[in-house]
């Protein structure tokens, strides 16, 4: 597991109880010895990501929505991108 997954990992009963539903912003310090930091929590995506891209110029960041049970996102490899 990266570090920033283990940090929400790791706050993710927390965020549940205040956060729910809402968008959390983790980044990852330039020092990776130091831990990811939770930078907030935002109501859409797009305000997290609004966020973290301020906060974390030239850092790795993690946008991620706070719930009970990961969404799992499956695409097939058979997608064709241009079909004519």
């Amino acid at each position: 597991m990266d570090k920033l997954e283990a940090a929400f990992e790791r706050q993710r009963a927390r965020l549940l109880a205040t956060d729910e539903g809402r968008w959390a912003v983790f980044v990852q310090p330039r020092d990776m010895r130091r831990r990811p930091k939770l930078i907030g929590c935002f109501d859409n995506e797009f305000e997290a990501l609004d966020e973290g891209y301020r906060n974390a110029v030239g850092c790795r960041l993690m946008v991620k929505e706070v719930l009970r049970q990961d969404r799992v996102i499956s695409i097939p490899w058979g997608v064709a991108i241009n079909q004519r």
